[in-house]
């Protein structure tokens, strides 16, 4: 499983934002605080971006230490297993070879999507990532880290966003670089 991520991701208000901020500060929950530069890719032949559903992503993370390849495939939920993603993950010293291999195989450069991300580890169960994201607004994304017991964890990020009401009707399936696809359009 682990190239398994399982993650809920909400579009919040900044009142809600500032909630969950004092209330991490309440229980001494520390963050790390990143920003992230992600390059969005898509293949000229079999485009990633601007379909009905954006199931497929290619990005390029860009952090102060390292730069992150990341491919996601969305899987939609069963009877059997809830919504994940696959993710393949590798770390890349050369942006600009990267970008010339990119090019070469017809993969364009689509857009880059800017944010900050305060991250927290809740419960030792739940990695919650509080977003500021440019021309989007404010976002909480939920991710289980640990496997073992999903419903269990599931159940912990229910509870978790119902104390701030956070509602399904809030909820994004989309994803960053398909809601900023769309506003660019």
């Amino acid at each position: 499983m682990n190239n398994i991520e399982i993650e809920m991701k909400y579009k919040i208000t900044k009142k809600i934002y500032d909630e969950i901020i004092e209330c991490f500060k309440i229980e001494n929950i520390k963050a790390e605080v990143e920003k992230q530069n992600d390059i969005y890719f898509s293949p000229i032949h079999f485009p990633f971006l601007g379909g009905k559903i954006d199931n497929e992503c290619l990005r390029l993370r860009i952090l102060e230490n390292k730069n992150i390849l990341s491919y996601k495939k969305f899987i939609s939920p069963t009877n059997n297993e809830p919504a994940h993603c696959i993710e393949h993950e590798l770390e890349i010293s050369d942006i600009e070879k990267l970008k010339l291999i990119l090019n070469d195989l017809r993969i364009n450069e689509e857009f880059t999507l800017k944010k900050e991300r305060k991250k927290f580890i809740y419960k030792n169960n739940i990695e919650i990532s509080l977003d500021t994201v440019d021309n989007l607004g404010y976002f909480i994304e939920l991710e289980i880290i640990n496997h073992k017991n999903i419903n269990e964890s599931v159940n912990e990020i229910n509870e978790f966003i119902k104390k701030f009401k956070i509602t399904e009707s809030m909820r994004n399936y989309d994803g960053y670089s398909y809601l900023l696809f769309n506003e660019k359009k």
